[in-house]
């Protein structure tokens, strides 16, 4: 692989996260709450718990 090639993986994968980061919460957003996981319904913080436990979306956010 070329440099490139990387250079420009690592581009798309920081465009990826950025729109990950930007619309996790962005699911149908339950009573009382500021956003939801479009894959684990779970709450955004402070007022709810996070992503539920084996969420894909916290997984790939969590990933270097």
């Amino acid at each position: 692989m070329s440099d490139k090639d990387v250079n420009a993986l690592r581009a798309e994968n920081s465009e990826l996260r950025r729109l990950l980061v930007k619309n996790q919460w962005g699911g149908l957003t339950p009573l009382k709450s500021n956003g939801a996981c479009p894959e684990c319904a779970g709450s955004q913080p402070p007022l709810g718990g996070g992503h539920r436990p084996g969420c894909a979306v916290a997984a790939a956010l969590a990933q270097t």
